[in-house]
């Protein structure tokens, strides 16, 4: 009988309970699928280690936010370690920036399949199943080295010959400046490395081993479009190793950019959009999708599309053609046309001008800054109790800007017919 193949399965960024942004003046039952979010794609993530018959579940990094305290989080944690134990399924957990190992540190006692690692001093772990030997997994860094002859005497004891040396897997360690020991990445002889895609950026150990920069299984912005899910990592008895990315999110992100030369009229416009969202390939899992369109003309009429009031109505009848109560959900942004300096009277150009470079140059603004505000404003005095709380949340700062700049846009353009 084939001996059973290695399986590996990597996840990176969990953010367990971390909210989704762009997400304000939701259906409640399509706010009910964004809040728990995160939570959902998790518990798929640990089904999916059971139902695949995983060796080993890797989480690298970010798991939980530890600045904001998460009972939810932490209870999705313990629930989803306790179901692998249950299945003699082993973690590899290494912490990250909003997760330091501090934070972990003060968590209660998690179940005994729990390894997680934060010391380059920690020994090489064995994964075995049967007692056959599958996988060595040991913890790296930037300036970890783990040169072949050293990979050889880890093994001389274990393997009779080169081919049963075991696949050997290293774990990133988030970057440590103050304990770094070499100016440069240092060779690390590996097969296979797990990070996370926000490690990714930063250096890496040099190594011919694949690098698996992992994405987040649900994304908590349009700045996360795409599959999100986990890897599923295979290796056969040949050292053949097959990759399959796994959708987890029940929350989809998508940026469309969509042309209007030739587009007639509006109904025109929202067949050639129901076109490009047909395109869309279908992924498993999905309850809702955020699409955030642009509007892109070359030698096109503008017709109306630069005005908030003309997107918003668009976006209104879009929802209306797609939103499926009983199925998939939709929710559109759709971006007003760029301004066309050219449909200013000439006088005002130079001063819109310098009202847009003003709005570029403004200072960023923080959201503890903008809730401080609206919480200033003194405007929740007049509202139901926690829903001032839930609105101020759903403010962007960007959003605000955005509008700004379309407040000033509008009001030139008035200024043309006067």
């Amino acid at each position: 009988m084939a001996a059973k193949p290695l399986r590996l399965l990597h996840a990176a960024n969990l953010r367990l309970d971390c909210p989704l942004q762009h997400v304000a003046a939701l259906h409640d039952d399509v706010r009910d699928i964004v809040e728990v979010a995160t939570l959902t794609a998790f518990d798929r993530l640990v089904s999916l280690a059971i139902e695949r018959d995983v060796d080993a579940l890797l989480i690298t990094g970010n798991s939980f936010d530890a600045s904001v305290a998460s009972l939810p989080a932490e209870v999705a944690l313990r629930n989803g370690f306790e179901r692998l134990d249950e299945r003699q399924i082993p973690i590899f957990v290494t912490p990250g920036k909003l997760d330091p190992a501090s934070a972990w540190l003060q968590l209660p006692a998690l179940p005994e399949n729990i390894h997680f690692l934060n010391d380059l001093e920690e020994p090489p772990i064995d994964l075995t199943d049967r007692g056959r030997l599958l996988a060595t997994l040991l913890p790296v860094t930037v300036d970890s080295a783990v040169e072949p002859y050293e990979l050889e005497n880890l093994f001389a004891a274990r393997a009779a010959n080169a081919t049963d040396r075991p696949f050997v897997v290293g774990l990133l360690l988030p970057d440590r400046p103050n304990v770094r020991n070499a100016p440069s990445a240092r060779f690390a002889a590996l097969d296979w490395l797990a990070c996370s895609v926000d490690e990714a950026t930063n250096e890496l150990p040099l190594t011919d081993g694949v690098i698996n920069a992992q994405h987040g299984p649900q994304g908590l912005s349009f700045e996360e479009t795409g599959p999100r899910g986990a890897t599923l990592l295979e290796v056969d008895g040949q050292r053949r190793v097959k990759q399959t990315l796994l959708p987890l999110a029940p929350v989809r992100w998508e940026r469309l950019t969509q042309k209007l030369d030739g587009v007639r009229s509006r109904d025109d416009l929202l067949e050639r959009m129901l076109a490009a969202l047909e395109r869309l390939s279908d992924l498993p899992g999905e309850l809702v999708r955020f699409i955030d369109w642009k509007l892109d003309r070359t030698s096109a009429e503008a017709n109306g599309w630069e005005a908030d009031a003309a997107v918003t109505e668009l976006g209104a009848a879009l929802t209306q053609l797609t939103d499926q109560a009983d199925g998939l959900r939709y929710v559109h942004r759709i971006q007003p046309l760029d301004p066309d300096l050219s449909l200013i009277e000439s006088g005002h150009r130079e001063l819109l001008t310098e009202y847009l470079l003003a709005m570029d140059r403004r200072s960023p603004v923080t959201r503890p800054a903008m809730t401080k505000w609206l919480t200033e404003a003194k405007i929740a005095n007049t509202l139901k109790t926690g829903r001032w709380e839930s609105w101020a949340d759903a403010v962007e700062p960007a959003t605000v800007a955005s509008q700004a700049q379309q407040l000033g846009w509008d009001w030139f353009a008035s200024m043309e017919s006067k």
